[in-house]
């Protein structure tokens, strides 16, 4: 009786400490966070656009980098974060990452600044070097970004947690919420500003909020890690043992087993189904951005657009928690997935709408327009359409229209999809492993992103674009059959009372046995 009273008192800590004063140094750091990589994936976005605007080529080449670099480097960074103590990782992708986007944003603003200058003076290979410097620099950041997450979001907060799966799923619920607030502010802030001032300006209050959000938020990882002891109790190899040491072999050794082991985990399939909702064109992201100012939508009306879709995204986010009380994870995963492939059925129709610059057979015409004669009419429908154009004619709307309201309808399952996904693996995967299988998760979710950017290098212009359209929506029905099929496996799909979880306070203690 005593035992059990005692082991109730000890899941009680966490959340004790959380409501008298955990929570706010938690949350505020994820807000200084979410702020930050949110207006540099905004701001990121247009810059590189500005600086190659007649296709998507420029974009699509820094996604394939990035992606490629998650994949690479996905599964060595999460062994090691596995074999670190958690406040030292923690701090060392905050420094990284924050220090990174400033110093992108200084180059980016300087070439903007003295762009005509510099190109005059040292001719058009210096917007070649920026373009490849700041790809570079950028693709830092993404890594320190991506560990920071593991850290936090796949580590910190389970053990904050304490067992308790309900807290594990409000507390997943607040993160994302927070995420999505900043989703829908920052880029209002961001396209204002790219649109009433300048990129300089922009350029250099990005890399300024970076510089001055790093300290805070190195003070608060440093108060939560001090607050909440479970922290500081993680086995970490000793220097000199194989966990800790090995040369370049034993890192990719390490790699390839984190993934074996990934594949022979029951999350599997709950992590490809999230993976596939990455190999999409159908999101807000560098892509779409830049493909709606392609479509005449001003980066001001883009901007809140954006944020109208975080704040769609926001209500799933809120949704979640009594949806997984009702259904389970699984099940509420499934009516994620659904709600998101009927949402974006509407691209795949805005494809065939007026106003669409659909037209396969279009580059074929191109090729052929120097053995045309005038007057021929391929000549003229094959002609590149100006950058300023949009103020000078006509723009049909409609076809833009349909796909931006199909995308942000879609940020409700999207959500809900992905909280339901993280949440399964945070509770089934046990604690000396959630760095590799974190890690190797995002080198899936960041191969289906070389994918799409791939073919969007393959096929840059807009009227491929639904092309790429209809490959992302088949993508998504892939990822919505790969989680049915996980909540299959598991049991869920005729089940209506949710099953209890493998997870428990045993998760968030210390192995007793050295990891292999």
């Amino acid at each position: 009786m005593g035992d059990g009273a005692d082991e109730v008192k000890e899941e009680d800590v966490p959340s004790q400490e959380i409501t008298k004063g955990g929570a706010w140094k938690l949350y505020c750091s994820r807000l200084l966070t979410a702020w930050g990589d949110r207006l540099w994936a905004f701001g990121l976005g247009l810059l590189l656009y500005k600086i190659h605007p007649e296709d998507l080529s420029l974009i699509a080449a820094y996604g394939l980098a990035n992606s490629a670099v998650s994949i690479i480097f996905g599964a060595s960074i999460g062994n090691w974060i596995d074999s670190s103590k958690r406040l030292r990782a923690a701090k060392i992708f905050l420094i990284i990452q924050n220090f990174s986007v400033a110093v992108d944003c200084c180059l980016l603003a300087a070439y903007f600044h003295w762009r005509e200058e510099a190109v005059e003076y040292f001719g058009s290979w210096i917007t070649i070097l920026v373009s490849v410097v700041s790809i570079v620099i950028a693709l830092v950041s993404t890594l320190a970004s991506a560990g920071s997450k593991i850290v936090v979001e796949k580590d910190w907060i389970v053990v904050i947690a304490g067992g308790d799966d309900d807290k594990l799923a409000s507390m997943n619920s607040i993160f994302r919420t927070i995420d999505l607030v900043c989703h829908t502010v920052s880029p209002v802030i961001a396209g204002a500003l790219f649109t009433y001032t300048n990129y300089v300006t922009a350029a250099i209050a990005i890399g300024a909020w970076n510089m001055f959000s790093v300290f805070i938020e190195y003070f608060l990882l440093v108060s939560i890690y001090k607050q909440f002891g479970g922290l500081a109790k993680k086995f970490v190899p000793q220097t000199g043992t194989p966990d800790a040491s090995g040369g370049i072999r034993d890192k990719i050794t390490g790699s390839y087993q984190g993934w074996v082991y990934y594949f022979s985990h029951k999350v599997r399939f709950a992590g490809l189904g999230l993976a596939c909702l990455y190999m999409t064109v159908l999101g807000f992201d560098n892509i779409t951005w830049a493909y709606s100012i392609m479509q005449c939508v001003s980066e001001s009306v883009l901007g809140i657009l954006v944020a109208v879709s975080a704040l769609v995204g926001i209500v799933g986010s809120l949704a979640f928690p009594p949806l997984r009380k009702l259904l389970g994870e699984e099940r509420t995963g499934m009516v994620g997935m659904g709600a998101l492939v009927t949402s974006l059925s509407l691209c795949v129709v805005s494809v065939w709408l007026p106003g669409s610059p659909f037209d396969p057979w279009l580059v074929e015409h191109n090729n052929m327009t120097e053995v045309i004669e005038d007057g021929s009419g391929i000549i003229e429908e094959a002609e590149v359409i100006p950058e300023d154009s949009c103020s000078s004619r006509t723009v049909d709307i409609t076809s833009v229209s349909v796909l931006l309201t199909g995308i942000i309808l879609a940020r409700f399952g999207l959500w809900v999809a992905d909280l339901s996904v993280t949440q399964i693996m945070q509770e089934n995967v046990e604690e000396r492993k959630r760095g590799v299988i974190g890690g190797v998760q995002n080198s899936l979710n960041s191969g289906l992103d070389l994918l799409k950017f791939g073919l969007v290098l393959i096929m840059p212009n807009q009227h491929m674009f639904g092309i790429l359209i209809v490959l992302s929506f088949s993508f998504i029905c892939l990822g919505a059959t790969s989680l049915t099929t996980y909540a299959c496996k598991e049991g869920k799909v005729d089940c209506c009372r949710r099953s209890k979880s493998d997870y428990s306070q045993a998760n968030t203690t210390e192995p007793q046995e050295v990891p292999v």
